[in-house]
């Protein structure tokens, strides 16, 4: 079972780690995707992000927009939010990245690599086999020992990109597990698990949220 917090933690501090938890992590939840190569002037960061593939939208090449590079979408079936580069930041090999949630650009992280982590992260609560995936709606006092169990992933606090007052996400893990919280006081937690062993697993590992599983 894929550990993302152990398999993360001594690789965080430079982009060639970042790169190598991003093969290791892929692989380890069959995300697939093939790489591409652009011609447009980017980060160094943001081109071999492209080329290591199965992370940003296969489908849509980096544009300039409102001074911004903008390199990746959510689902429009869900927000319009997008992904971007300042424009006058491109030169850095691995540079802060901005968001668009339809009110104006706002400071998402400080490295284009960490962004990436975080978007293959939701890729896998998101898209994951639906019967390996859950949602609960936790109270704040179920919040602290709902969490306990697991490790908090080494990614700073978060916009939330679907609802910035739903903000800040944090990310957790155990083997084989992964979960994402969002939000301040009571949260919402979304799990997805790499079998169904793990996923009974991390049932039995949060009594705290007994009754609050939307599935």
């Amino acid at each position: 079972m894929f550990d993302t917090t152990a398999e993360l933690r001594p690789r965080i501090g430079d982009r060639a780690g970042v790169w190598e938890f991003l093969r290791l992590f892929t692989a380890a939840w069959d995300l697939t995707g093939a790489g591409r190569s652009f011609d447009e002037p980017m980060p160094a960061a943001l081109r071999e992000a492209y080329e290591l593939g199965a992370i940003l939208n296969a489908t849509s090449r980096p544009y300039p927009e409102d001074g911004v590079l903008v390199f990746h979408h959510a689902d429009p079936e869900i927000t319009e939010t997008c992904w971007g580069v300042p424009l006058d930041m491109i030169g850095q090999d691995d540079p802060p990245v901005v968001i668009d949630t339809g009110k104006g650009w706002l400071p998402y992280v400080d490295r284009v690599s960490l962004a990436c982590v975080d978007i293959a992260l939701t890729t896998v609560v998101q898209e994951h086999e639906f019967e390996l995936c859950n949602a609960a709606e936790l109270p704040a006092d179920a919040v602290e020992p709902a969490l306990a169990p697991f490790d908090r992933v080494p990614l700073p606090d978060l916009p939330m990109w679907i609802d910035i007052e739903e903000s800040p996400v944090r990310w957790y893990s155990a083997p084989g597990q992964l979960l994402r919280a969002h939000g301040e006081g009571g949260v919402w937690v979304w799990v997805s698990a790499q079998s169904g062993t793990a996923l009974d697993a991390l049932y039995t590992a949060m009594p705290a949220a007994r009754g609050c599983w939307s599935n």
